[in-house]
Parts: C-alpha cells; sequence; structure tokens
C-alpha cells in the first residue's frame, strides 16, 4: 500500500509540474529582445472620398495619428508604408496588436464622418513578424499615375489569387526599399515608378478588390467587431445537470 501511495502521489507531483507555454516561450524571447510586445503587419487598401483630395494633408494626418499612438502605447515603434495614387491608396503598418486597433477605429471614425475616405478592406493581417519586418520607419508617397479606363479593369484570378499577388508585390516592394543606402533613400522613394513600376499595386486593381464582396477580406467594421464584442460561448458541459464535478482526473 505504501508503494501504491508513493506511486501516485509521484503522479501527482508530475502532473503539477510547471510545464512551459508556448506563450511563454514568446515572451522571454521578447524580453532578450528589449520587446515590450510582438509585432503585426496590417495591409489595407482604401479609396478617397473626393477625387482631388489633399494627399499631403492625408499624409500628415497619419504621421500625428501615430505620433499620438505612441505616446500612449509607450516603447511601441511604427513603421511601414502609404501609397497614395490619385484616387486610392495602399497601406502597410507594421505595428503592435493595440495600435493596429487604433488605425482600423481612426479609419471606421473617418468614414463614419465624412472623412478623407469612401471605402476600405482589409487584405491581411500577418501576426509575429519580429524577424521579418519590411520597413525601418513610417513613410508616404504620393503617385501620380494616370490609370486609363479603370472600370474596364477584367480579370480571370479569383480575389484570393489578386490578393495574394498584391500581397506579394508590397513584400518584394518593401525588401526593395530595405536594400537601398540610407543615404539614396528619398532617392529611391521618388523614382519608385521609374524603377520598380512592376512592384506597385495597379489601381484597377485596387478598385476591383474594393468593389468585389470575398469573404478573404475584411471591412474595417467587422474587424472591430471581434474585439468590441462580448465572446460567449455555451460549452456542452454548461449543459449537463447536474454539473460535473471532475472534468479531469488529476483534479
Amino acid at each position: 500500500m505504501a508503494t501504491v501511495s508513493a506511486m501516485e502521489e509521484r503522479e501527482d507531483s508530475i502532473l503539477e509540474a510547471h510545464r512551459t507555454s508556448l506563450l511563454e516561450v514568446i515572451e522571454d524571447k521578447n524580453r532578450s529582445l528589449n520587446k515590450k510586445s510582438l509585432v503585426h503587419r496590417l495591409v489595407y487598401i482604401a479609396k478617397f472620398r473626393e477625387d482631388n483630395v489633399d494627399r499631403l494633408e492625408i499624409g500628415n494626418h497619419y504621421e500625428h495619428l501615430f505620433k499620438n499612438l505612441q505616446n500612449v502605447y509607450q516603447n511601441e515603434s511604427v513603421s511601414g508604408l502609404l501609397l497614395m495614387y490619385l484616387k486610392y491608396m495602399v497601406h502597410v503598418v507594421e505595428t503592435s496588436s493595440d495600435m493596429i486597433t487604433e488605425v482600423v477605429r481612426d479609419i471606421v471614425a473617418s468614414q463614419r464622418d465624412g472623412g478623407f475616405l469612401q471605402s476600405m478592406k482589409i487584405l491581411v493581417i500577418s501576426h509575429d513578424i519580429s524577424f521579418h519586418i519590411l520597413y525601418q520607419q513610417w513613410s508616404f508617397k504620393t503617385l501620380d499615375i494616370q490609370a486609363a479606363r479603370l472600370e474596364a479593369y477584367e480579370t480571370s484570378d479569383s480575389v484570393v489569387r489578386l490578393v495574394v499577388d498584391m500581397l506579394g508585390q508590397l513584400i518584394k516592394l518593401g525588401n526593395y526599399i530595405l536594400k537601398q543606402p540610407k543615404l539614396n533613400l528619398k532617392n529611391a522613394m521618388d523614382s519608385l515608378h521609374d524603377k520598380v513600376p512592376d512592384l506597385l499595386p495597379q489601381q484597377g486593381m485596387i478598385q476591383f478588390l474594393l468593389e468585389e464582396n470575398d469573404n478573404c477580406m475584411v471591412l474595417p467594421e467587422e474587424f472591430l467587431n471581434l474585439y468590441d464584442k462580448p465572446f460567449d460561448v455555451t460549452l456542452d458541459s454548461g449543459l449537463v445537470w447536474p454539473l460535473p464535478t471532475r472534468l479531469f482526473p488529476y483534479n
């Protein structure tokens, strides 16, 4: 009997021993890198409400937004690139999850209050890109590219294929900019259309995606609902009466 009791105590001690979780491993890695939180990447496309919108003012708006957010979420960095065409924009933001949520809130507020954006769709949110950050800082670039017959854009590819292709373009564009010397960065940004036109998303494709209703893209309101609405799930165990008292053998 003593042997059996000793074996049971040993099994209990093994089950109660602390097991390192994946979250703890990631947090330890972040602490070693002196990072406060994980870095995520948000990519979205949007259409301006007016044709003759002041794009410089829009760029300044985001600069002020990120500065204010960094005052709230201290030690959180922001990097990325905002490409502004005559009617459309493509925005890549690399920062923490909290700041990404605030950026989407700003977009929803802009649409609700008649701001500079008419429509917007999120293409992707990539999580934990700490070792694959594309941009060293946040910047914006205006592109005065005339796109003829946007309404005539036709393709046989699926919406998912188009989204993947556009994301591939932006990743290649980020890698191209990353390889440019810092002293030549401004000239490289000013000559994107001349040097790497194939890495700039087509305006016709942007319009096509904004008009399509596909589940692979998310509206800003849908994204916020995931965080603002309470997560209430009824488990099967909650429908059993009387309630079970021992759900696990080691309780």
